[in-house]
């Protein structure tokens, strides 16, 4: 599982959070269920009263990946958008953007 992912569904548990970031990646709800309970498993989280809760080793996942990405001041809260980040393109590469996605 990818680092950003499983921050995601680490915040999620933590903060009690909405789904949306994980269906607008294009997780259904199964995938984000098998996602939740991979983190059970994995000691990161635990079910008391059909209610999921963040552990110490959760916590302490969290704050690891956000060390390794270097993330400092605010970005260390606020999670960057997935959705909407592309691949890196070479230096002499052209863009020439559709022009339905011109909004001007």
């Amino acid at each position: 599982m990818n680092n950003d992912i499983q921050i995601i569904i680490l915040k999620i548990i933590k903060f009690n959070g909405d789904l949306n970031p994980l269906l607008e990646l294009g997780y259904s709800y199964t995938q984000i269920l098998e996602l939740l309970l991979n983190e059970v498993e994995k000691g990161n989280a635990i079910e008391k009263d059909d209610k999921i809760f963040i552990t110490s080793q959760g916590e302490n996942n969290i704050k690891e990946i956000i060390d390794k990405q270097g993330r400092k001041g605010i970005n260390k809260w606020i999670e960057p958008e997935i959705a909407s980040q592309i691949d890196k393109i070479d230096i002499d590469f052209v863009y020439l953007p559709s022009q339905r996605e011109l909004f001007f």
